[in-house]
């Protein structure tokens, strides 16, 4: 197999020419039928920064996830902001919770912030008493689900703090975990004349706070992060070949680890954070390696004369699932680390690749193409084996999931530009992240931070 073909197969759905690069901008593609009507609203307080800041952070956060409609302000009658009570009107809206927050000035940059998630339905259900038509509830009675005061924040870390009220909201309507404190990292590729510059950036998880961890005129790829969030893994042609570098996010220290000959690619962490899955051609054929990060020790685990690309591992760290086009087309399939042993995964549609799996092991999430020339993300159900397409887009690349499983990250076309998109893990809610000012491609999605 030529050098150049191998490449190709790797990297044929990922170097797509990009614009300049900017923050991301979410956009409702599909809303997702069955979404909880929600409510924020802003308290009154004695600070001159209102809630409404970090409300509004809060409604978009719920409105990605997919399964949360928040109400836009102007949509709310002004006497329910005048007076934010839970109110037995607040069923004719069609809200099921609201969250009511407010600001408390201490002095200097510091403020006491706070909030209250209630549960209309449950408060009325509970018989309080209603007074001139109002169903008026405070904190500690039943309707009250959660109530949080956070003390000596800063204006400049509401945002932060709104992405973990939405996590604290999202687990307790749920049962799961949030990620809207999360973090993703993808690249951006500006024209400088007949040049074209990467960068690898980082940004909360909707696509705010961009931070360029990496620039190059060199294509930048495959960025993966460590269990803890504190590393990237990444392949580089900086010096004109395949290399992978460890990124330390917190100070931007790079570290070389593989320079081998021909292709180093596709890294991917061990559950553990001790070892890295990649891509090596430097035998021949494209091959599945693991290698030990501290020792450098090497193991190969798949043999023979096929292309094997895009190792991901199991949570148990036990076994990688991978690409190969050892059945003649590309499809999935499934290593022992131990014995080595290999298993084919996929068999409906005729490609299949790029597999991530759901922290539960339970579904495989992937590219999947079953008409020529279309390419969508799907999921497959590891233990009946049934196949579902979750996006309707043509040309969809590097799927990465949400820690908590809940969403999917990807790549696709929207025009002559290349966008992220977000999607529920049943496809039922559709996002896009274009940025401002050009595009974006190869997402990662970080582990919690915390």
């Amino acid at each position: 197999m030529k050098l150049k073909h191998a490449l190709s197969f790797l990297c044929a759905l990922s170097l797509w020419p990009l614009l300049s690069a900017a923050e991301l901008n979410i956009e409702i593609t599909k809303g997702m039928a069955g979404a909880v009507p929600i409510a924020v609203l802003s308290e009154s307080s004695n600070s001159n920064v209102s809630f409404e800041e970090i409300a509004s952070i809060v409604r978009n956060d719920l409105r990605t996830s997919g399964r949360f409609q928040p109400l836009s302000p102007n949509d709310i009658p002004n006497a329910f902001r005048a007076n934010p009570s839970v109110s037995a009107q607040w069923q004719d809206l069609g809200v099921e919770n609201l969250i009511t927050g407010a600001i408390q000035a201490n002095g200097g940059d510091r403020y006491t912030v706070s909030f209250k998630l209630y549960d209309v339905f449950k408060t009325q259900s509970a018989g309080t008493q209603l007074s001139n038509g109002e169903l008026v509830v405070r904190a500690g009675d039943s309707g009250v689900l959660t109530s949080k005061e956070y003390q000596n924040i800063s204006a400049h870390s509401f945002r932060s703090l709104a992405h973990h009220i939405s996590d604290v909201i999202y687990e307790r309507l749920t049962g799961i975990r949030g990620a809207f404190s999360t973090k993703i990292a993808y690249i951006m590729v500006t024209p400088m004349g007949n040049k074209k510059q990467y960068r690898l950036e980082v940004s909360d998880m909707d696509g705010y706070q961009p931070r360029v961890m990496l620039e190059s005129f060199e294509p930048i790829m495959s960025p993966s992060w460590s269990p803890d969030a504190k590393s990237i893994a990444f392949v580089s042609f900086e010096r004109k070949r395949a290399e992978i570098y460890l990124l330390d996010v917190a100070t931007g220290r790079r570290q070389l680890l593989t320079k081998f000959p021909g292709i180093n690619g596709a890294p991917a962490w061990s559950p553990d954070a001790s070892k890295l899955a990649l891509v090596l051609s430097k035998d021949g054929s494209p091959k599945i390696y693991v290698l030990d990060i501290a020792s450098k020790n090497l193991q190969q685990i798949t043999t023979g004369y096929s292309i094997d690309t895009e190792p991901t591992w199991t949570p148990d760290g036990r076994s990688l699932y991978f690409t190969s086009n050892r059945g003649g087309k590309p499809q999935i399939y499934k290593a022992e680390v131990a014995s080595k042993q290999v298993s084919r995964v996929t068999f409906v549609g005729g490609y299949n690749a790029r597999p991530k799996l759901t922290a539960d092991g339970k579904y495989l999430v992937m590219i999947h193409r079953s008409t020529p020339g279309v390419f969508h993300i799907a999921s497959q159900n590891l233990v009946t084996g049934e196949v579902k397409v979750l996006t309707d887009s043509r040309l969809d690349e590097s799927p990465s999931l949400s820690p908590n499983g809940a969403m999917v990250l990807y790549g696709t076309k929207e025009g002559d530009r290349r966008v992220l998109g977000l999607v529920t893990i049943d496809g039922r809610g559709h996002l896009r992240l274009p940025a401002r000012e050009g595009s974006v491609q190869e997402p990662a999605w970080s582990p919690f931070l915390s």
